[in-house]
């Protein structure tokens, strides 16, 4: 990050088993982890499917910052977690014109991708970094979340 741009950030910090933000949701700013685990999650039901899990140095949150449009996942911390938060007004001052158009192009599709998982699954390898959750930890962060509407 350059100096303009960290001018703008704030320091949000998040306890574990707090929800950050739920899908839906209207904030269009964007996250970078500078400590502690974060599940990305989707809901359908009662059923809680993991897409992904951010640790340091990963970020999210990348798509209603650049299209301005809803949260598409639930986020909740697994860990005590620190993170940078760069408001979506620092875009503009930041991203060319063009480059901005070719973001909320790709955006579209992952926004697309995303409807597709939701409706169909997603297919994986049961690795570490997308293990599917027990029906214990589905349930734990359903109340989670669900305490969060």
């Amino acid at each position: 990050m350059n100096n303009t741009m960290s001018i703008t950030n704030e320091t949000v910090k998040i306890k574990k088993d707090r929800v950050l933000c739920l899908e839906g949701d209207r904030n269009s700013d964007l996250y970078f982890v500078t400590s502690g685990k974060l599940l990305i999650c989707s809901r359908s039901g009662h059923m809680v499917t993991p897409l992904a899990y951010i640790t340091k140095g990963g970020y999210f949150g990348e798509m209603s910052f650049f299209d301005n449009l809803p949260r598409s996942a639930d986020v909740v911390a697994l860990e005590d977690t620190t993170l940078v938060k760069v408001p979506n007004s620092a875009l503009k001052e930041q991203v060319p014109t063009w480059l901005l158009i070719m973001a909320k192009q790709m955006t579209n599709k992952l926004r697309t991708l995303d409807h597709v998982i939701r409706d169909k699954g997603i297919k994986r390898k049961n690795v570490e970094s997308m293990k599917p959750l027990s029906i214990e930890e589905q349930r734990h962060f359903f109340k989670i979340i669900s305490s969060k509407r």
